[in-house]
């Protein structure tokens, strides 16, 4: 075990929480700056062309609980996006308080522009691990990621 682990006063170092955003924090700039360099996207605009692509027919709602956004704050962003000609909105059928998400041309090639960049740099980032260390990975992901669905403590 991690000496800092043993001690029964750890410092924030040793705290998941702290870990895993420092990790993002670093993988969030480094995105960032292959995406603005290359294409003008953000970070954000290029997970809502993604999750699009993943979802086809997405609504707004579904675009929210997939990446964890107040839909306040996501409905700004697709608004812009549509600004820049990158989504297209129409009216569900069924429900017409819903919007429907549709990438446009503009989007589709800006993801086939970047999607070799962004696999090599996926590709990058795990190459010092191998499958079943990723696979173990994922699962303490998973255990963690369910874990911070709990509101209050035993």
């Amino acid at each position: 075990m991690l000496n800092h682990l043993k001690s029964p006063l750890r410092n924030l170092t040793s705290f998941v929480t702290f870990r895993l955003s420092r990790t993002q924090n670093k993988l969030n700039a480094q995105a960032t700056h292959f995406l603005k360099s290359q294409c003008g996207l953000s970070l954000v605009e290029w997970r809502i062309i993604q999750l699009i692509r993943l979802f086809e027919g997405a609504t707004m709602s579904k675009l929210a609980f997939e990446v964890q956004i107040d839909k306040g704050q996501l409905s700004r962003k697709v608004s812009a996006m549509v600004d820049k000609g990158l989504i297209e909105t129409k009216q569900d059928e069924t429900d017409h308080r819903k919007q429907v998400l549709a990438l446009t041309d503009a989007a589709m090639a800006i993801n086939d522009q970047m999607m070799p960049i962004m696999q090599m740099r996926q590709d990058r980032l795990v190459a010092g691990t191998t499958p079943q260390e990723l696979e173990v990975f994922f699962k303490v992901l998973d255990v963690i990621d369910q874990a911070a669905e709990f509101r209050d403590l035993p």
